[in-house]
C-alpha cells in the first residue's frame, strides 16, 4: 500500500539526501565517506579556517606593540672637529685643532614610558578579548552553517519521500481509471500534485547545494560540493540546557580593556606636555688637553601644544567608557533572551517527541508529532481506498505529513542553536563547550 512506503526513520535521512543527490546530478559514484559531524566541523574550522588564524595575528599585532612600547631609547653619538687645516693650507696661528665626541640621551622615557605601557597592555588585552571575540562568532557561523546544512538534507529527503508516494498514487489511480471506477480529473489532480512536488524537489536541492557549498569554505574541503559527498549528519534529539550563568563575556572585557587603555591614553597625552628632553655627555680634545662635557636641554612650554592631545585623550576615555556601559547593558539581555530561547524551544521540542520518547533508547524510540502525521496520511489514505474520503483529502495529508516533518527538524535544529547562542551569551568557549555538549547529548553517527 501507498500509505506504508517510505516510512522512513530519522536516522536514514542522510543515507537518502546522499542518494538523491547523486541521482539528481548524474555523477558517477564515490567512494563511501562518513558524514561530517559537527565535532568534526568545529575543530576542523579551529585549526584551518583563515578567519581564526587572522584573529591570532591581530593579537600578535598587539603584542608586538606592547614590546615596542616599553623599549628603552638609543644614545645620539656625536663627533665635531674644529679648527682642522684644509688641503693645501697652512694652519692658523694661534687656533688648535679641537675635537668634540658627545652621546646624547633622549629622557622623555623617563615619564612618557610608565603611561605608554600601561596603555599598550590594556590594547594587548583587548586585542585578546576581541580575538576571542571574533573566534565566537566564527563557531557561531559554522553552526548556523552546519544546521542550515543538515535541515536542507531533511526537506530534500522530504521532497524525495512526498515524490515517490505521490507517484506511487498516481499508478494507483490510473489502474482505477483503466478499471472505470474513478474519473480522470483525479488522475490529473495526483499527476499534477507529483509535478508540483518534483518542481519543490529540485528547488531543495538548490538549496542544499548552497549550504554545502558554505560549509565547504568552512570546513575547507571541497568535496563537500560534490554531490553524494561531504554530507553532514542530521541529529535527532534536543541538547541539554547548560547551567544558566554570567561568566566571563568576551566583548565585555574587549570594552573593559579599551577603557583601561583609554585612561592610560590620557596620562600618554599629559607626559607630551615636555617633549624633547635629552642629556649630554662627551669629551673634548684641544691644545693637548681633554676636558669633560656634560648638557641638558629641555623646551621651554611658553605655549601649551598638548592641549588639543588631552582633550582627544579625555574624550575617547569617555567614548570608551559609554560603550563598557551599553555592552554591559547588552550582554545582560543577550544571556537573558538566549536562556528563555533555549527554555522555550526546549520545552516545545519535549512536546513534540512525546512523554514515550527516551533519550537513553534511542533506537526504540518515535516522535509521536512525526507518528501522528504518518498515521494520519496512512488513515486518510484508507478512506480514500475505500471511498469514504476525497482525493483532495489525501493530498492534504500527504503535503501535512512533509510539512509535520520538516516543522519538527527546524525546531529541533533551532534548539541546538539556542543552546549555542546561550553557551556564547554565558562567555564559554564555543569550540571547547559545544562537542561536550554534544557528546553528552551522545549526537554522534552510530
Amino acid at each position: 500500500m501507498v500509505g506504508n512506503r517510505l516510512r522512513l526513520p530519522g536516522r536514514c535521512v542522510v543515507l537518502l539526501a546522499g542518494t538523491i543527490l547523486t541521482a539528481s546530478s548524474g555523477a558517477s559514484q564515490a567512494p563511501p565517506r562518513s558524514p561530517l559531524t559537527l565535532i568534526e566541523l568545529l575543530e576542523r574550522v579551529r585549526t584551518q579556517y583563515p578567519g581564526v588564524g587572522a584573529a591570532d595575528s591581530r593579537v600578535d599585532v598587539a603584542s608586538g606593540a606592547r614590546r615596542s612600547s616599553g623599549v628603552f631609547p638609543n644614545p645620539v653619538l656625536g663627533l665635531n672637529l674644529e679648527n682642522a687645516t684644509l688641503p693645501g693650507h697652512s694652519a692658523t696661528a694661534g687656533m688648535d685643532r679641537e675635537t668634540m665626541a658627545t652621546a646624547t640621551l633622549p629622557l622623555e622615557f623617563v615619564y612618557q614610558r610608565g603611561a605608554r605601557v600601561r596603555r599598550a597592555g590594556a590594547e594587548l588585552e583587548a586585542a585578546r578579548a576581541e580575538g576571542t571575540s571574533a573566534r565566537q562568532r566564527i563557531a557561531m557561523d559554522a553552526a548556523h552553517a552546519y544546521y542550515r546544512a543538515a535541515l536542507a538534507q531533511v526537506e530534500v529527503a522530504v521532497a524525495q519521500d512526498l515524490v515517490a508516494w505521490l507517484d506511487s498514487l498516481v499508478s494507483y489511480n490510473q489502474n482505477r481509471v483503466a478499471q472505470g471506477v474513478l474519473g480522470e480529473s483525479d488522475l490529473l489532480r495526483a499527476e499534477l500534485e507529483r509535478d508540483r512536488a518534483l518542481a519543490e524537489l529540485t528547488l531543495q536541492q538548490t538549496v542544499s547545494i548552497d549550504a554545502r557549498a558554505e560549509l565547504s569554505v568552512l570546513s575547507g574541503d571541497s568535496a563537500a560540493l560534490r554531490p553524494g559527498l561531504g554530507l553532514v549528519w542530521t541529529p535527532e534529539a534536543p541538547l541539554p540546557l547548560p547551567a544558566y550563568g554570567h561568566g566571563p563575556h568576551a566583548e565585555l572585557q574587549a570594552a573593559q580593556a579599551r577603557l583601561s587603555a583609554a585612561g592610560a591614553g590620557v596620562g600618554v597625552a599629559h607626559s607630551l606636555l615636555i617633549r624633547d628632553l635629552s642629556a649630554m655627555a662627551g669629551l673634548k680634545r684641544s691644545a693637548g688637553s681633554t676636558t669633560l662635557l656634560a648638557g641638558f636641554s629641555v623646551p621651554l612650554p611658553l605655549v601649551d601644544q598638548n592641549r588639543g592631545d588631552i582633550a582627544r585623550a579625555n574624550a575617547e576615555r569617555s567614548v570608551a567608557a559609554f560603550e563598557l556601559s551599553a555592552m554591559e547593558r547588552h550582554v545582560l539581555a543577550e544571556l537573558d533572551a538566549a536562556f528563555e530561547n533555549s527554555r522555550l524551544f526546549a520545552a516545545r521540542v519535549d512536546a513534540m517527541r512525546g512523554p514515550q520518547d527516551s533519550l537513553l533508547d534511542r533506537q526504540a524510540a518515535r516522535v509521536q508529532y512525526l507518528a501522528r502525521a504518518d498515521e494520519v496520511r496512512r488513515i486518510t489514505y484508507g478512506a480514500f481506498q475505500e471511498g469514504a474520503a476525497p482525493l483532495l483529502s489525501v493530498l492534504d495529508a500527504a503535503r501535512t505529513w512533509g510539512e509535520a516533518r520538516i516543522t519538527y527538524y527546524r525546531t529541533l535544529y533551532a534548539q541546538h542553536e539556542s543552546v549555542i547562542a546561550l553557551l556564547a551569551a554565558e562567555g564559554r568557549d564555543l569550540f571547547t563547550e559545544i562537542p561536550l555538549v554534544l557528546v553528552a547529548a551522545k549526537e554522534t553517527p552510530r
